[in-house]
């Protein structure tokens, strides 16, 4: 089975959120404007995205999301923005969740994305595709990753150990605006 990945997204540097997103709408058969869902992501050729960016964004979409992180002594400005806009969108921000616990909520069926340090020191969200005790696999990779490998990549500095869970039981598509169906 292949995917289209719209060439604008192929073409997105630093995509890995957007990519993610993406990748849950489409699985719900929704196709998203990219040029939109880099709007509303905040995402930029420099940073990327945040984390939190993200959980905004998919709150906007019509999802249930939980953030989880560390405390994160140097924020980007944007990342304060959208904290302040997480908190009246009523998006719980937590401490961090452990590996076990991250399995637990995949194997529950919730969407998951994770960001953690690449081998090539490059701070990626990445949704995922399955994991076990053992390893992890993600959509926007075919190579899995050892449990071990992955709690080192994410404990790496600047990484905060973040996670968006994805509750898509409720989900009603809020912002028509993003759409291209």
């Amino acid at each position: 089975m292949s995917i289209d990945i719209p060439e604008d997204l192929q073409n997105l540097e630093a995509n890995g959120g957007i990519y993610a997103i993406w990748m849950i709408f489409h699985h719900y058969g929704v196709d998203l404007d990219i040029t939109d869902l880099v709007q509303l992501c905040r995402h930029n050729n420099q940073d990327g995205t945040f984390g939190i960016a993200l959980a905004v964004g998919l709150k906007k979409l019509g999802l249930d999301v939980d953030f989880f992180t560390e405390h994160d002594p140097e924020q980007h400005q944007t990342e304060i923005e959208c904290y302040l806009e997480a908190n009246e969108l009523n998006i719980p921000v937590n401490g961090v969740l452990g590996y076990q616990e991250i399995q637990q909520l995949v194997e529950a069926g919730r969407f998951v994305i994770v960001y953690y340090d690449t081998l090539e020191g490059v701070g990626n969200h990445s949704l995922i595709y399955s994991m076990d005790e053992h390893e992890i696999c993600f959509f926007d990779s075919f190579d899995a990753m050892s449990a071990g490998l992955f709690q080192q990549q994410r404990e790496q500095p600047g990484i905060c150990q973040q996670v968006i869970v994805i509750d898509d039981r409720n989900f009603v598509m809020r912002d028509e605006e993003f759409t291209d169906v």
